[in-house]
């Protein structure tokens, strides 16, 4: 019978810890993760490339809180319904 090989994970990355973050990620996450308790992934990937994270956060940050018309709630109805339909699990 043949041996069936290791599987490897999809990824090997080092991502870093809530609390080995490049200043500028820890700097703009904080008040989220300390409001979660918990730094997002999403925030612990990007960290690998700050300038990533900071434009992601800027742009994510102007879609929530920018001007719009819509309330809060309404924006994150938004979300939740394009995630579900993206299958994303955030």
């Amino acid at each position: 019978m043949s041996k069936v090989p290791e599987r490897r994970p999809d990824a090997w990355l080092a991502i870093p810890g809530g609390d080995e973050l490049p200043a500028e990620v820890a700097e703009a996450i904080g008040p989220v993760a300390d409001k979660v308790g918990f730094v997002p992934n999403i925030a612990r990937l990007l960290a690998l490339t700050p300038r990533h994270f900071v434009g992601w956060w800027s742009y994510f940050d102007d879609l929530m809180r920018a001007p719009s018309g819509l309330t809060k709630t309404q924006r994150e109805m938004i979300a939740v319904v394009v995630s579900v339909e993206a299958r994303c699990p955030y």
